[in-house]
């Protein structure tokens, strides 16, 4: 466990956690700027007005970056689903394609008569057609998997900006308990 003593609002705190010093000074800064920002915008504010509205910012920021997480994981249920769709359409296009072939080439062995010039023209048509389908479906099944990657990537991202949120949201409750503690008396004398 690291210990991290930080400064949020010209006073000191330690910090105890399983995460990196930097991870814990990062955190103890973004709340810094928060506090400063709230007592810079009402400076008749006090410290822990100024904690709870940070802490209150810091709550919405999580809860937006979560909704935001949801739509994303939605997004790619949805492409993975299209993504689905392509490789069915290119598994039988590439069937289909695969039968023509094999159509064409037994009619080219078994036919010992006259060839009929229009019906293998016809033939290599479908064929090239199918093949053009198929590359299309490759190259978009290509480009969803690109995107499914992407978003992928966006919702790891959003995760550690969540669990970072949370981390800051949960940092901002001790420090207004401390500073509950320290501002109101009473409680200290409860407590003797």
């Amino acid at each position: 466990m690291n210990v991290v003593t930080v400064i949020i609002n010209g006073i000191e705190y330690n910090l105890k956690g399983d995460e990196q010093e930097e991870y814990l000074h990062r955190i103890s800064t973004y709340v810094d700027k928060k506090v400063k920002n709230i007592l810079e915008n009402n400076n008749k504010l006090s410290t822990s007005s100024a904690a709870i509205l940070s802490a209150v910012n810091v709550a919405d920021d999580m809860f937006k970056t979560k909704e935001r997480n949801e739509r994303l994981e939605q997004e790619i249920q949805k492409l993975k689903k299209i993504q689905t769709a392509y490789e069915n359409k290119l598994k039988q296009t590439q069937e289909f394609n695969t039968k023509l072939e094999q159509r064409l080439k037994n009619y080219e062995e078994n036919t010992h008569q006259e060839e009929d010039e229009d019906k293998i023209k016809k033939l290599q048509k479908e064929i090239e057609m199918t093949k053009n389908a198929a590359e299309d479906y490759v190259k978009e099944n290509t480009k969803l998997k690109l995107e499914n990657k992407e978003s992928r990537f966006k919702i790891q991202t959003l995760k550690y900006k969540l669990i970072d949120l949370q981390n800051k949201l949960q940092e901002n409750q001790i420090n207004l308990a401390k500073e509950r503690k320290r501002k109101n008396p009473l409680l200290k004398d409860k407590k003797k």
